[in-house]
């Protein structure tokens, strides 16, 4: 979808979503007035009622992709920030259109789970903060892979529900539980034991080659972490 295609199906699903909320249904010509659009341009963008309703979770994230290009230096936020900022943001999007959200979270996001359009989004929203982030620990590569953005995002459609559900003083319980996890996440991608640690075993199986002296696995060792030593070797001598 091109932006402006985007940003017409947000249009005409906001103004279905208050259309909903106020008179507890709508209809193609509510929606014409409230647009300005003809009926032929709405059902270019929906083939029906329905999907324009289902857009509004998507939407969520395409509003969202939109307002962090307005945020001055977000790409050097730290990635708790950066969670932190879209978790808070969507509750608050959320907030707005409670009622809506309240019946129809779990029918069409929720028990979609993996299938949901609005987990697709999600996931390369996530995808981008770690990709993006210059401070990841190189060893976090090692599980930091696709099913791993998807493992989150499912995570995060609990967290909303846990939202939703939360009768607490200014949902303080979801809040206090969403800082621990960004907190978390941060602490586990950033931490560099496992770079060091891959670095120690470098030396010492590469460099100073003991894994000859350690019987059955010295010599799968000193392959495994010699092998890089060589090739550094190599480029050097190209250089």
């Amino acid at each position: 979808m091109t932006a402006e295609q985007i940003n017409s199906k947000i249009e005409i699903t906001w103004k279905a979503i208050g259309l909903q909320e106020k008179n507890g249904k709508f209809t193609i010509p509510d929606l014409v007035d409230a647009t300005g659009m003809t009926a032929t341009e709405i059902y270019s963008h929906f083939p029906n009622k329905k999907a324009i309703l289902s857009f509004y979770y998507p939407a969520l994230i395409y509003q969202y992709w939109a307002m962090i290009e307005e945020i001055d230096e977000f790409e050097d936020y730290s990635l708790s920030e950066k969670f932190s900022n879209f978790i808070y943001t969507i509750f608050d999007m959320m907030s707005e259109n409670a009622g809506f959200v309240n019946d129809t979270y779990t029918t069409s996001v929720f028990n979609k789970g993996l299938r949901s359009e609005f987990h697709k989004e999600v996931k390369s929203l996530f995808k981008d903060f770690l990709t993006s982030d210059g401070k990841i620990a190189v060893s976090a590569g090692f599980f930091i892979k696709d099913y791993f953005y998807s493992l989150l995002a499912s995570q995060y459609l609990f967290l909303i529900d846990f939202w939703r559900k939360d009768e607490s003083k200014g949902k303080e319980r979801t809040l206090a539980l969403s800082d621990k996890l960004t907190s978390l996440l941060e602490e586990a991608v950033y931490n560099k034991t496992l770079d060091k640690t891959f670095d120690l075993a470098k030396y010492v199986f590469g460099s100073i080659g003991i894994g000859k002296d350690i019987p059955f696995v010295g010599d799968c060792l000193t392959d495994i972490f010699g092998e890089k030593e060589e090739e550094n070797i190599e480029e050097d001598s190209d250089e």
